[in-house]
């Protein structure tokens, strides 16, 4: 007898290729969406990590300050600080004021450091002299040891101003005589920034991008902007600890 012959291949099922098809594609855009949400997490570490050098700070021009007590100051005594600077003049109606609080927060934080220093530099010194200075600082509740407030020696602020822009790329813009006629206390368009230096006069940035810190910018809160500047302080302190100059 005859064993009885192998049934024959059931035909193709086009539906089943179909199925397997689009479950094989689906499991392909799974693993590239991963795979793009993993790079896009290595680039945002490297980002957040990185403090670019966008230069140094030089001195030369600008060999002597004042403070708010007459007291001659030199910028090579902060050297090995990570530091803070920022701009301000008195008769501001309402920005410098801010920004000096932001900084008496990061005082509070940070001001016991002897690696940290604050610098608030007067954008208008032909107007806050020290005495000037100091009467404000005293009204305000602003200061401390590690925190200066500078002004030129001889009254005059162009070199300031220029030095600021030299170095920071911090622009200040004297208001039109129609704007000073309207209120003349107001007398400077500036950014409300800070910069970050760096224990070796390196001055840091948190991008390429952003080359200043905006401590109170409503873009924050979308994430426009890269972090706040405490935790490249932060960064900074634990780096200059590490390598001490």
């Amino acid at each position: 007898m005859k064993s009885p012959s192998p049934p024959a291949p059931l035909p193709d099922r086009p539906a089943s290729k179909g199925i397997t098809v689009m479950f094989l594609m689906i499991i392909i855009a799974l693993g590239m969406v991963v795979s793009y949400n993993w790079l896009l997490s290595i680039q945002r570490q490297e980002r957040d990590t990185r403090l670019p050098m966008q230069g140094r700070v030089e001195t030369d021009p600008l060999p002597v300050w004042l403070d708010q007590n007459g007291k001659e100051r030199h910028l090579e005594q902060l050297k090995g600080k990570v530091i803070v600077v920022s701009y301000l003049y008195t008769t501001c109606p309402q920005g410098c004021a801010g920004v000096a609080d932001e900084l008496a927060k990061l005082q509070q934080e940070f001001g016991k450091d002897p690696n940290f220093a604050l610098l608030s530099i007067s954008l208008d010194p032909e107007h806050d002299r020290p005495e000037v200075l100091k009467a404000w600082l005293d009204q305000k509740g602003f200061g401390g040891e590690s925190w200066w407030f500078l002004t030129s020696p001889d009254g005059k602020g162009e070199a300031i101003r220029d030095w600021m822009k030299k170095t920071f790329r911090i622009v200040a813009q004297k208001r039109s005589e129609a704007e000073l006629k309207v209120n003349p206390a107001d007398k400077y368009d500036h950014q409300l920034v800070m910069a970050l230096v760096d224990g070796k006069g390196n001055i840091r940035t948190p991008t390429e991008e952003n080359l200043v810190y905006w401590p109170f910018h409503e873009a924050f809160d979308y994430g426009w902007f890269p972090r706040p500047i405490r935790e490249d302080i932060i960064k900074l302190l634990a780096e200059s600890r590490q390598n001490p100059s």
